[in-house]
């Protein structure tokens, strides 16, 4: 039976090192065909792999270009082949479009084997301060003024009456906006945690309560960050 091998990558395309573990990169050293979001970055951290194929060799088809048709793609785990699954950055699959194809392996029948590597989100989380029993990663949120609003509404009320530690991203031109409208709106007891450009030089991880940020200057203006509000 065939495997999908789900990859983890680092958290830093620009500067891509090998995230896996040694014993973790033994498993995917004959793997000859990928899926990769975008092929130029795939290309990258297939360099860091120390795979048995060459890289010229290796059959790497890219995600983004078979949204509506994923047959090409899981053609050679039909054909009895093990095939990787790379994102750009960080753990395929979680916020990331393979998790569409990770469900057809599951239905086709094929084993799918996660892989040990770094998670931005679980990241983060370890390093707010915030409650890691309770909490929920919600993607993006509403981008027009006052459905943020109503959505912060509602968060703020998860957290107060069930300890809820939510965990959200934005588009890094839309960072300093939405970081403004947490600290403009929520409890000032509640807690707001930046997670800026997570396992790079310019690491930085910020938090404090809502009060203590609205003494503070701040500018996160296009850079990836992880959003966390909590207790």
């Amino acid at each position: 039976m065939a495997s999908l091998f789900l990859i983890p990558t680092s958290l830093n395309p620009e500067t891509p090192s090998a995230a896996l573990l040694p014993y973790e990169q033994d498993k995917i050293k004959h793997l000859q065909n990928f899926i990769v979001e975008t092929a130029k970055t795939g290309r990258m951290h297939l360099k860091q792999l120390s795979l048995n194929t060459p890289l010229q060799q290796l059959n790497v088809m890219e995600l983004n270009k078979h949204k509506h048709d994923y047959s090409a793609l899981i053609k050679p785990l039909q054909d009895g082949h093990d095939v990787g699954l790379i994102s750009d950055c960080g753990c395929p699959a979680v916020a990331d479009p393979g998790s569409r194809i990770v469900s057809i392996a599951h239905q086709m029948g094929f084993n799918v084997v996660p892989l040990v590597g770094p998670s931005s989100i679980l990241l983060a989380l370890m390093a707010s301060g915030m409650n890691g029993q309770n909490f929920s990663f919600i993607g993006y949120l509403p981008a027009e003024p006052n459905l943020r609003k109503t959505k912060l509404q509602k968060l703020e009320q998860g957290i107060l009456k069930e300890k809820v530690t939510y965990i959200f991203i934005e588009a890094p031109f839309r960072n300093q906006k939405l970081a403004e409208a947490i600290i403009g709106q929520l409890n000032p007891e509640l807690k707001l945690c930046l997670a800026i450009n997570l396992m790079t030089e310019n690491q930085q991880i910020l938090s404090y309560s809502i009060q203590e940020w609205r003494r503070k200057k701040l500018d996160i203006d296009k850079k990836e960050v992880i959003f966390l509000i909590g207790q």
